[in-house]
């Protein structure tokens, strides 16, 4: 399954709305639909962890997911581990900085 049908099933799953997912994740609802209609495909990692965090689970759970369809590069896979290991305030830490330093603005 693609990464935006994985966060649709996984939301859908949780009876959230894409709003409810968007408050959850501090993300915009119009970018949650971008994502699960497959219009942004290759998310940035802070991305993968705001969704990780508003679904309840781990990044390396949502990434597993998606590397079996190919969709993260293996950086991206190998980043989500060591970023899922690290300390809650260095995910914090790491994900305010990719925010603010990504082409796409993490959002």
């Amino acid at each position: 399954m693609r990464f935006g049908g994985e966060i649709r099933r996984r939301r859908k799953a949780l009876h959230l709305t894409q709003d409810g997912l968007a408050e959850r994740s501090r993300l915009s609802p119009h970018f949650i639909s971008s994502i699960e209609g497959g219009r942004v495909k290759d998310p940035a990692l802070s991305t993968v962890a705001a969704l990780a965090k508003g679904l309840g689970v781990s990044v390396g759970d949502l990434v597993g997911v998606t590397t079996k369809a190919h969709d993260l590069s293996p950086m991206a896979v190998e980043i989500g581990g060591l970023f899922d290991a690290a300390p809650e305030d260095l995910q914090q830490a790491v994900a305010t900085i990719l925010r603010a330093t990504s082409r796409k603005g993490g959002r």
